[in-house]
Parts: structure tokens; sequence; C-alpha cells
């Protein structure tokens, strides 16, 4: 698993809403935030990982899922054995919530296993006959990282992968036209070994095992893990979807875009009840998805909006899709399986060929891309998480403005927030000290450092730790600049809670109200995903906006300080 530096309400749908959002998304990451490179005299061998390939042989031989599991996750020893005596004093346990992650960890290594096991079970391969081995291909990417355990953890050694080559002279599996390749993602090397916490997948399988439609899953679970991005070619589920879009803007049937094109209530279920998992009841789920259709319906309007602007019907077009793609995916589910994927920046580009003109006398022939900020994956089936939007129309189509708001909108798809330049919206919180409503205009004239954040982000919480000490050594700032954390917790008794505990009290800490993602303010700033950072000049427009990580917040500030 690369880095998880964001919360986005993609995943929080598809990984159930409540239920699984509580058990999982306030685990800290496995992997590191940062790669600093292994110091020169660590150079592990392929012994160092010995036990990790002894532990796959092994399941192949017995098939023990548990077993598997238990070895080569980490476990509550593990994380305890790294901790620092040197912890700073939160009153919390810096292990708190850590036995929760290893069951979650267990049961997914579980899963991936008995999903590696089916896969060679359907091409009839029985690894206990014969003398197999698994050789290890060393991997290139090593390097260091600290898990936070509350600022205490050791710095560890890291690898991005590793895999392992299956070998053996005698059996009648053995290959003859490439290899049985196995990969592991995430390993961290404890004081007692080698674990990781990704799954583990089939890489790679001889020509003469593996048939086409298995080769073509194995290599898009591959993309998958890499968050690489594909195109229809890869997934035709891809193109269907696209299918479902173009025709929707012919017949503009919202009934059929419910029913096809948007996540739906039963599409959610289904991920739910497969999965196996605790999650929201069916009430709870109906609500949260009924909401987000509402959502959804009120954006696809825009679509029309501009096609209306324009005067665009395609009703009686010859349209020809070209393509369909996506520019990043994620693995939301088990290994190993395509349900639970997650698609980012799919778009749709077709060709249209009419006679008919704009109402500025433009040909509307020409080439047109519809565009989704995010998919979700399930039953064979994409469907729209969040976003149908026009990415292109013919040139000239639309006036100028229509134009500005199309390339506005691309932004927000793109970047998950407001363009730099725009005027903040009016919106108003809660602050935690008083319980008093603020807007945010009340702070006109001064630099804000608007950071929405939630308690039950893990990676939002070293950036707000972050932001407690942002003021040392800048002086010159006193009241000319605002530190303004907003959460958009469920409740302002859980916020105040988590802050007291840390100490979190240099900053103007404040609730955006009832709605959490659907909150006014999160809306309002079209924040998908938590930490997302808003730096904002005096004069209310947006400066940058981001992931605190990037931003460089401290030296932004100062420029706008001493204008």
């Amino acid at each position: 698993m690369k880095p998880s530096f964001h919360v986005d309400r993609g995943q929080t749908l598809a990984l159930c809403f409540i239920g699984l959002l509580s058990s999982l998304l306030v685990l800290p990451s496995l992997a590191p935030a940062q790669n600093p490179p292994l110091p020169a005299e660590y150079k592990p061998s392929a012994n160092d990982f010995l036990a990790v390939s002894d532990a796959v042989m092994t399941l192949l031989r017995t098939r023990n899922v548990d077993a598997f599991a238990g070895e080569v996750t980490p476990s509550l020893n593990d994380w305890k054995s790294i901790l620092s005596t040197n912890l700073p004093a939160t009153g919390e346990n810096p292990l708190k919530g850590y036995d929760a992650r290893v069951r979650y960890y267990h049961d997914r290594m579980v899963a991936s296993a008995k999903a590696l096991l089916a896969r060679a079970n359907a091409l009839h391969l029985d690894f206990s006959k014969g003398d197999w081995r698994a050789r290890v291909l060393m991997p290139n990417n090593l390097s260091k990282w600290r898990p936070n355990l509350h600022d205490g953890g050791e710095l560890l050694p890291w690898a991005e992968k590793l895999e392992l080559v299956l070998e053996c002279d005698t059996s009648p599996n053995s290959p003859n036209d490439g290899e049985f390749k196995l990969v592991m993602r995430n390993l961290t090397k404890f004081p007692s070994g080698w674990r990781f916490a990704e799954g583990i997948q089939w890489e790679s399988f001889p020509n003469n095992v593996a048939d086409d439609q298995t080769r073509r899953e194995i290599t898009l679970l591959d993309k998958v893990s890499n968050y690489k991005g594909f195109t229809s070619e890869d997934d035709p589920a891809l193109l269907k979807l696209g299918e479902a879009m173009v025709q929707f803007v012919r017949t503009r049937n919202m009934d059929d875009c419910k029913k096809k094109i948007l996540v739906s209530n039963d599409f959610v279920w289904n991920m739910v009840q497969k999965s196996g998992r605790s999650g929201p009841t069916r009430k709870e789920l109906d609500e949260e998805v009924g909401r987000r259709i509402q959502e959804q319906v009120a954006i696809i309007q825009n679509v029309f909006t501009v096609m209306d602007v324009a005067g665009i019907d395609l009703s009686n077009a010859d349209i020809k899709i070209q393509q369909a793609g996506i520019e990043r995916s994620q693995a939301t589910g088990d290994a190993d399986s395509l349900d639970g994927l997650m698609g980012t920046q799919f778009s749709v580009e077709f060709s249209v060929q009419t006679d008919q003109k704009a109402k500025n006398g433009t040909s509307l022939s020409g080439k047109y891309v519809l565009a989704a900020k995010e998919l979700m994956r399930a039953g064979g089936s994409w469907r729209v998480e969040d976003d149908i939007h026009w990415e292109k129309l013919p040139d000239g189509a639309v006036d100028e403005k229509t134009a500005s708001t199309i390339e506005r909108e691309n932004y927000i798809s793109e970047h998950g927030t407001l363009p730099p330049g725009t005027v903040v919206p009016q919106i108003e919180f809660t602050t935690l000290i008083g319980e008093k409503k603020m807007k945010l205009s009340d702070l006109r004239g001064k630099v804000v450092v608007l950071d929405f954040w939630a308690t039950w982000c893990g990676p939002c919480q070293q950036p707000m730790a972050d932001l407690q000490r942002i003021r040392e050594g800048h002086d010159g700032w006193a009241d000319k600049v605002a530190i303004v954390p907003l959460s958009i917790d469920d409740t302002l008794d859980v916020v105040c809670k988590h802050v007291d505990q840390r100490g979190w009290t240099n900053t103007l800490n404040v609730w955006a109200g009832d709605g959490g993602w659907h909150s006014k303010p999160a809306t309002m700033f079209r924040v998908t995903g938590v930490p997302t950072t808003y730096i904002i000049d005096p004069q209310g427009k947006v400066v940058v906006a981001g992931h605190p990580v990037g931003l460089r917040i401290a030296e932004t500030v100062d420029s706008l300080v001493r204008k």
C-alpha cells in the first residue's frame, strides 16, 4: 500500500459508511509518510525474508490461512516492541485502538490468502505435490519509516513490495513458459521479523497455466495495487459505464441514471453483504446513500444547464465512443478481487456528428468528454460515486462564462479544492470554547489557515498537531493570522474531548455543525477528503489549498503577512 495521507468521502462510502469508517479509518496507516533511505550499514539479504517465504510455502502446502495470517501480520506484541520510553504526556494509551487494527489486518490477510488459494484451485494447481521452493526477488525500494504511536515509535526498515518466484523441478505444474510469481506489499521489519498487511496475491502465471481472462485480471489487479489508471481495454466494464453516461446526456432520463450510473442503495448494500464485515444497518445505509444521490442529482443538473445555455441537443446526433478510462485506481476490498475498487478522474471521450448548431452558430459536431470524479466497482459494474461534469465541449460551442465554469469544475474535480483566486464562500461554524456561532467573514482582514479535519481521520492527526506549533518563531504574525482547524465530526462533544486530551489549544478550534461531509462548510468548500487545508488572504480569496503536508503553510503565510 502506498502512503495513505487522506481519507476520502468516496472511501467512506466504499468502506460501508458508519460501521467500517469507525473501525478502519481511525487506524494509523501501516505505510510511511516519507521514505528516507535506509542506513548504508543495513544491507538485507534473501535470508532476511526467509521466514516470510517459508510462511508462504507453508500456506500453499497446508492451506491453513489462519496460521499464515497469524505469522505474517503485525501482532500487538510487535507494536509494543517498538514503543519509545520517552512518550509525550498526553494521558492516553499510545496503543489504544491497535487491538482492533491487529484483528482487522489479520482478517484481511485471511481473506487475501483464501482468494490466493481459490485462484490456484480454479487453475487446478496443487503445490503440496513436488518439491516446491520460493526464490526471493530482493526489493529495490527499501527505506525507513517511524510509526506514529503518538510520536513514540522507533525508526523501522520498510519495503514497498516483496516478490517470490515459485520453482520446482519435478512437479507436473512446473512452468515451461513464464513464472509463478507472488507479491506482498507494505512490509515492515519489527524486532521479531518482517511483517506485512496489504495481503498477498498472484502476480503472474506461466502461459500454459492461465487463460486470457485470468492474465487480464492479474494485470488489472497489479495496476490497482500500484494505484495506476487504466482504460476500457483493460476493463470493458468502464466502457459500459461510458455508454450509459453518453446515453443519459442524449435522453436526460434521470431514472435510468439512478439505475445504471449512480451508486445506489442496493449496489452498496450488496458490497456490505458480500464483504462479510460488520457495518451499518440497511436503514442507516439507505439514509446515507439517499443523501448522496440527492447531492449527485443536483450536481448533474449543471451538466444540462451547460447544454441548455449553449443550445446543445444530442438526442438525434450520431455518437461514437472513442475511449473510457480512469487516471487512478485503489482497492478498498480484499486483495485479488475486483470488487470494491475505486477509480478517480473517469472520462469518456466521444465524437458527435450532427447538422445542428449551438445558439452562437458554432457547429455541435466534434469532440466531447464527459467526466466523473470518483467511481466504485462491484459485481462486475462501475458506478459513479461523485461529480459528473463536462470536461470538454467542441471549441466555441459555449460562451466565455460557461467555459470558465467548466474549467473551474475540472479544477475542483482534479484537486478536490476551490481554485486559487476564488472568493471564499460565506460559512458559519461553532467555536469549541464557549460554543459560540462565528462566521468566516468575521476574520476578514487576517490571513486565515482553514484546516478541514476529523477526529476519526488518522492522516489528520499529525497535521493538526503541527498546527499547534506553527506560530513558533513567527512573532510578526500576532493578530494578523488566524489558525482555524474546522472539524467535520458528527458532534461537538467528540471534538472537544479529542482536542482537550491532546492539549491542542493553540488554535481557534471550531466545529462545522451537523452533517459531517454534508455540512455546509464542507460542501461549500467542496471538501471530499480530509485533511484539506485552505490558506486565505486578508481579502477573503483562496491563495492555495490542498493537503497540508505539501502546502508549505508557514512560508506562504509569512509572504502574505509581509505584503
